[in-house]
């Protein structure tokens, strides 16, 4: 048997008492289905495929069922793709278990409603305790790191793949280990996952890999960001020029992190129009000064370094730059 340091046993003491809830809810359906949000990240797919994996390991007469936005250049590669469910699966008594999203009106798939049963696991601040069972643990750096514990405490096997995926969705939401929120819990449970056999180069290569239009992209914001006097650089893209570009909106946010680690540069965002939402959609990263409370003020929220908000229409961003660069003159 496996020594862990004392850190993850304290860790997965706490976390044993929700795991058997969570499990024993499970154990009550024939049916489950797992749910995140929508514009999916790595954190989302690691969560959904790596607790999803490990119950049609576990209960292999369960009709377990991944729901939710399939991507291009990760599904088919480092994640499967989502499962194709038609409406009539939905009429039979089912768990819905929604990973990493703080409010339902995120959720990528609405017939999560039908569920007769729902347990929510997160990370974000519970601005909204939704569920049956609610399991939040804001210290956690990501979700798959919540669910690394949780499947350390139910003690059963976790094979490679399933190390693999909550790996992938660990580094993704650390920022590749570089955010505020990692903790040495963090780089215990990375530890141990790949002692399992993860392959590092694998996973890096997959979960960053661009093609040329990304490149394309790179170049067209290099050319048209903008930096406030206080330090706020973003840049802005419509649809129109999402088109001409050959890129979707979520894979041009994707280049956001493009301004980290610029001197002068305290806080840094993308700004590209969603016409199938009728919005424009904003990822904000900081330095160190917080920006999830200033999210919630535009319709959004998140973490203290990476938050997302919603801008209505394109007379919002100059009113959201400015408040923005205000903030952090004050």
């Amino acid at each position: 048997m496996r020594c862990y340091s004392q850190e993850i046993l304290d860790k997965i003491k706490e976390y044993k008492k929700p795991t058997k809830k969570i499990f024993a809810l499970v154990e009550k359906y024939e049916k489950v289905a797992i749910f995140a949000h929508f514009s999916p990240d790595f954190d989302a797919f690691g969560s959904q495929f790596g607790l999803g994996v490990y119950l049609k390991n576990h209960y292999p007469n369960k009709n377990i069922k991944i729901i939710g936005q399939s991507l291009t250049l990760l599904n088919g590669e480092l994640y499967p793709y989502m499962d194709e469910v038609s409406d009539s699966w939905f009429e039979d008594p089912f768990v819905a278990i929604i990973v990493d999203t703080a409010t339902l009106e995120r959720v990528s798939d609405n017939r999560y409603t039908k569920a007769k049963a729902l347990i929510k696991i997160d990370h974000h601040p519970n601005v909204e305790p939704y569920g049956d069972i609610c399991f939040v643990d804001v210290t956690s750096v990501a979700v798959t790191e919540m669910i690394a514990v949780m499947l350390l405490a139910d003690g059963r096997t976790i094979s490679r793949d399933i190390a693999t995926y909550l790996f992938s969705g660990i580094v993704g939401d650390s920022g590749r280990f570089k955010y505020a929120s990692t903790t040495s819990l963090t780089f215990g449970i990375a530890e141990v996952l790949t002692s399992l056999g993860v392959d590092l180069s694998y996973v890096y290569t997959r979960l960053y890999v661009q093609d040329l239009d990304d490149l394309r992209c790179i170049g067209y914001i290099l050319n048209n960001f903008k930096i406030t006097k206080n330090g706020f650089a973003y840049y802005v893209i419509d649809d129109k020029t999402l088109k001409k570009l050959n890129i979707t909106a979520d894979r041009a946010k994707e280049n956001v992190n493009i301004f980290s680690d610029i001197r002068g540069i305290k806080i840094w965002a993308s700004i590209t129009e969603r016409v199938d939402t009728n919005e424009w959609r904003v990822s904000i990263r900081s330095a160190e000064k917080p920006i999830n409370e200033f999210a919630q003020k535009w319709r959004g929220g998140g973490h203290v370094q990476a938050s997302g908000a919603s801008l209505v229409n394109r007379e919002e961003i100059d009113i959201f730059v400015q408040e923005m660069d205000d903030y952090i003159g004050s």
